[in-house]
């Protein structure tokens, strides 16, 4: 090799070497990801001293479109984190927004789908086949549908094309799948009452319940498709692996009127509130009998948070849940929700903190509401609920 052969040799070797360096220190790097860099720095040492190791086991995510939403689900899943807790918001279709807490389970992975039943009656047989894949049921979310129509038509409701007679409720389902495993683990129910003036939707429901072997009810579920057809469903889920597990006894109330004295008379007996749903004067409630002691509960409307909810807690309740409510056409949040508490039993006592998760123009949440967020995680308050009024708010609790 001649001298001026080496000499190149060694010039292009310097060159790659100094373009590795520059690529690692970030030099010659766009404006933009050098920020990005430092945001992120800035973001580590703003981390509360002591609280990196819970930080990283909670996030919290924003999504808009259920598609999205899916999405960042399963990037997170892939790293480990599952769905903890969730709230949809605002607005139809491709609109809506979903908010979530998710946990992380080290070792293990998460994979979410999504399914939609129009017709109820095929709601079991869809729920079971997905089941049979492994996907199991993680949430449901209330959505509605109002179909377009001319100005002349919304404006008058006795035509046929009345956007009432287009108005359909139903739900999105949420389904997961752990460490991709398509072995079936669960098997499902679902009951089916058409709504009434009268009783005999509470009466359906509550025979389905009493002859159910070893399942547990899930999920509450109202659909309406236009005018009249108005039904209430119930999802009964049952653990094939604990088929010899002692039976739960539960009620299911529906209710126009006096559902919390109704609740209360329940809780007398030690029945306790499971879950709820509110839509337009129909309430209805789930419970399972879990205690041998009475306990009443306290029902507030979530619009008045601000000013019942301290004032809730200060009288010896503790939060107990989302009575979930109805999305109509045109709202952006949920209409008729309640929050739901307890007389606390003797020498129980927690603390609450409602924050309130800022957004921006896009609808992510902002940097120091996700820091804000991170500071009470660290803090060890625990993330009891997430709801939507007015903005999105976490229910914590210590």
């Amino acid at each position: 090799m001649t001298r001026n052969s080496i000499f190149v040799l060694f010039f292009i070797i310097s060159l790659v070497l100094l373009a590795f360096r520059f690529a690692e220190t970030g030099i010659g790097s766009s404006p933009k990801a050098a920020s990005a860099s430092n945001e992120k720095l800035v973001a580590q040492t703003q981390t509360p001293v002591g609280s990196i190791q819970q930080l990283e086991k909670i996030k919290l995510i924003i999504s808009t479109g259920i598609d999205s939403f899916i999405k960042e689900l399963n990037d997170n899943g892939k790293l480990g984190y599952r769905l903890d807790n969730s709230v949809n918001y605002g607005g139809e279709g491709e609109t809506q927004s979903f908010a979530a807490v998710l946990r992380l389970d080290a070792g293990n992975t998460y994979e979410y789908d999504w399914m939609s039943s129009p017709d109820k009656k095929l709601m079991e047989g869809r729920l079971n086949n997905q089941a049979k894949r492994g996907f199991n049921l993680a949430n449901t979310y209330p959505l509605t549908n109002c179909s377009g129509g001319s100005s002349e038509e919304k404006g008058n409701p006795t035509s046929p094309e009345s956007l009432v007679f287009r108005l359909y409720k139903g739900d999105a389902f949420l389904l997961e799948r752990k460490n991709g495993r398509p072995e079936r683990t669960k098997e499902y129910q679902v009951v089916i009452a058409k709504v009434h003036l009268g009783d005999s939707a509470e009466k359906t429901i509550q025979a389905a319940l009493d002859a159910a072997p070893h399942g547990r009810p899930v999920k509450i579920l109202f659909a309406r498709q236009g005018l009249l057809d108005f039904s209430v469903s119930l999802v009964i889920e049952s653990d094939l692996s604990a088929v010899n597990a002692p039976k739960i006894e539960y009620r299911f109330l529906k209710k126009t009127s006096g559902l919390p004295k109704d609740v209360n008379a329940l809780a007398t007996q030690g029945f306790r509130f499971m879950a709820g749903r509110r839509v337009g004067m129909i309430g209805m409630v789930l419970m399972a009998k879990q205690a041998n002691d009475a306990t009443t509960y306290t029902f507030i409307d979530e619009k008045k948070h601000a000013k019942e909810f301290d004032k809730t807690v200060a009288l010896g309740n503790s939060y107990q849940g989302v009575m979930t409510g109805d999305l109509t056409c045109g709202s952006t949040e949920v209409e008729n929700e309640r929050l739901v508490f307890a007389q606390n039993s003797a020498g129980a006592k927690h603390e609450y903190k409602i924050y309130n998760i800022a957004t921006t123009k896009s609808g992510n949440a902002t940097t120091d509401s996700v820091l804000g967020f991170q500071r009470l995680v660290g803090e060890n308050y625990q993330v009891k609920d997430l709801f939507y009024s007015g903005g999105l708010y976490v229910i914590f609790e210590k």
